[in-house]
């Protein structure tokens, strides 16, 4: 059975996970938490002495213990999928077919990640894993439960369509981590300090050409 004390623990943390969702951890103010479970802010800070503390904790849990908590924070559109993945995360590895022509597969999938993930509301999130990420064991969980696991699926298709002939052979993991680099080149950096949150369907479009043909251009077959 609980101590009360744990389950205002409890409380205070499911409050600021819904203000978290709800305004962003830029606009989230403890103020606002405090309101939401009531009681007094000088009681909050006996917890929690900031709404850092409060996010690290909410990441450390769920990284640690395999939950979904914080990925439902960063991608509230259901639940996740067998395989630890979010829901939208899941449906852009779906389009990585060995079997269809590489340089359309990428160019599709690179389209469907900006699309996904390039949005105000996305990025904001990302701005959080950042600054809970100055823990470097949180930083470390969320990567290895969170973005490492979407890599290990690219890394798979590239193994795949290097056997098959269709690139050059090289190391899986490389080139997963080239194919990102290269198609959030030009926005990832703005799009985290806020200076181009938004694409339109068209950028987006050319952005990923230009990508997809530098790649091929490195791993195209000798």
């Amino acid at each position: 059975m609980r101590t009360k004390t744990e389950a205002r623990r409890e409380a205070i943390l499911a409050a600021a996970k819904a203000v978290f969702e709800e305004v962003g951890f830029e606009q989230a103010t403890m103020s606002e938490i405090t309101a939401r479970v009531g009681g007094s802010k000088a009681t909050l800070y006996r917890y929690f002495d900031s709404k850092e503390a409060l996010f690290r904790e909410l990441l450390r849990r769920s990284a640690s213990e395999h939950r979904s908590t914080v990925f439902e924070l960063l991608h509230p559109c259901g639940q996740m999928t067998e395989d630890g993945l979010p829901p939208e995360a899941a449906d852009v590895l779906a389009l990585l077919n060995p079997e269809a022509d590489v340089a359309t597969t990428l160019q599709e999938v690179g389209e469907r990640i900006l699309k996904t993930f390039h949005t105000p509301e996305k990025l904001a999130a990302w701005r959080m894993v950042v600054a809970a990420a100055n823990d470097p064991e949180v930083g470390r969980l969320f990567y290895e439960n969170g973005p490492a696991r979407g890599l290990q699926y690219v890394e798979r298709y590239f193994d795949g369509v290097m056997k098959a002939g269709n690139l050059r052979k090289a190391d899986p993991r490389v080139v997963a981590a080239h194919f990102r680099a290269l198609v959030e080149a030009e926005v990832d950096m703005p799009g985290l300090l806020n200076a181009r949150p938004e694409l339109k369907d068209e950028e987006i479009r050319e952005i990923v050409t230009r990508a997809i043909e530098v790649f091929m251009r490195a791993y195209r077959p000798d």
